[in-house]
């Protein structure tokens, strides 16, 4: 027990101020749209904003494809000891970027905008808004990919505190941005919320490549000489992390592209009973709440990525596996204990609470009676979304996400036919919960046959 409870510190001084980083992120595009809606009433800037943040997001992800390879390898680095191998990572993926970022961009605007955007079946002027703030993203991401790069290589080091600093600053700055551009200057929303996210991400990179360099850590292209690596040596190294993190991502844009099909069942449910627009509205308030989650599961995640790969180690690994094995099972049954204290509070609240937390924001009883539903099934099955986080961390420290991004894909697939078969609300959110109780079945007995095998 002993052994178990040396890690609950350090995954707590880890894990907690990226969750503080996660809520300030993932609600930083919610009060940019609070200001154009009450600045802007119209409609249409919010409905160009809501068209093109989902778009935007996956631009987003997969540009940064390669940031979980780089968590992972950095923490695996940092266990060795090996500063230069760290070095020599975080130039690769610079220097690799540029031509990332010309294939994305590239394939992108040649092939996908027109596209994607055709299936948008609103006023030509809220189309033509949101493709501009999709297109003009698409030439800035590359600064977004850099600042990935380097918080990667943060929380590859463990460096959450600073990225928690950094992110609020960002987050600041960001929404600042967007009011005075709303209400003084007057700008092209497309314009102003992309100079918000440039202005953001140059935040991102300037005040951290000052803590990387804090911590040994600087760009060095000459780095590859001294450590006689040729460029295909380079090259397979940027692959390492793309091999890393491409399949969580693509796992990650079908998880979030089968939402759209729950939309349309519950929307089928609700015309039944004359709520369709209800339904989705209390689906889109409910699933705010997650946030809670949200942060939980990123600050689990990151938590156990690092310290299981600095404790295995890159080259070293081989060097007492079975004691580093049975730290690493050490670690996870940590986590879940941290993160199973941690839930008990949202547990709580989404259960006994779930009306009153809905009212304080929406006042119509019919939203409310739907939103409850989710929130409580979320309560009494969200746990199982915590242990996956915990386990997601463990798959992208050993550097094999395959498993991972296959169960990802299958259970976010089998929530439509499931969900079909639902003909109630509450139908439909216990398929979504129940699905993610599936996946850390599925995930705990991987896991029990991967660690025997490393």
């Amino acid at each position: 027990m002993i052994s178990i409870t040396k890690y609950f510190l350090e995954i707590i001084k880890i894990s907690s101020p990226y969750m503080v980083s996660t809520f300030f992120d993932a609600t930083s595009f919610t009060l940019m749209v609070f200001i154009v809606s009450f600045f802007l009433p119209s409609g249409k800037e919010l409905a160009s904003l809501g068209s093109s943040i989902y778009i935007v997001w996956v631009l987003w992800g997969i540009s940064t494809a390669f940031s979980s390879g780089v968590i992972s390898l950095t923490s695996r680095f940092l266990g060795d000891k090996n500063i230069k191998n760290i070095v020599h990572l975080f130039a690769v993926c610079v220097y690799f970027t540029f031509l990332w970022y010309i294939f994305i961009v590239i394939i992108f605007n040649l092939f996908l905008v027109d596209f994607i955007f055709s299936f948008l079946k609103l006023d030509s002027d809220i189309v033509d808004l949101a493709k501009e703030v999709v297109v003009y993203y698409s030439y800035i991401i590359i600064f977004s990919i850099f600042a990935s790069i380097v918080f990667s290589v943060l929380q590859g080091l463990m460096k959450t505190k600073e990225i928690m600093y950094i992110t609020i600053l960002a987050v600041f700055v960001e929404v600042l941005i967007v009011f005075l551009g709303v209400k003084y200057w007057g700008l092209k929303l497309s314009l102003l919320i992309n100079i918000a996210w440039l202005a953001g991400e140059l935040i991102r990179i300037s005040f951290g490549y000052y803590f990387l360099k804090q911590s040994g850590i600087y760009l060095n292209f000459s780095i590859s000489k001294e450590l006689n690596k040729s460029l295909s040596d380079d090259f397979t190294r940027f692959l390492e992390t793309l091999y890393i993190g491409f399949p969580l991502k693509i796992g990650s844009l079908i998880f979030g592209s089968v939402y759209y099909f729950i939309i349309s069942i519950i929307t089928d449910i609700g015309q039944r009973v004359n709520l369709a627009e209800k339904a989705v509205a209390a689906l889109t308030l409910s699933q705010r709440f997650e946030v809670f989650i949200w942060m939980l599961d990123a600050g689990l995640t990151v938590a156990t990525t690092t310290i299981i790969g600095k404790t295995i180690g890159y080259e070293t690994f081989q060097q007492n596996k079975q004691k580093k094995i049975n730290e690493i099972n050490n670690i996870i049954t940590a986590s879940f204990i941290i993160g199973t204290l941690f839930f008990l509070p949202i547990f709580v609240i989404f259960i006994f609470f779930n009306q009153e937390l809905l009212y304080i924001f929406i006042k119509d009883k019919d939203i409310v009676n739907i939103g409850k539903g989710y929130l409580f099934w979320t309560g009494v099955m969200g746990l199982s979304m915590v242990y996956n986080a915990i386990l997601t961390g463990f798959f992208i420290a050993i550097g094999k996400t395959l498993p991972l991004t296959l169960y990802l894909i299958i259970f976010s697939i089998l929530r439509i036919p499931l969900s079909s078969l639902a003909n109630s609300f509450d139908g439909v959110w216990i398929v979504i919960n129940l699905t993610n109780v599936f996946m850390t079945i599925s995930l705990i007995i991987t896991y029990l046959f991967a660690v025997r095998r490393l």
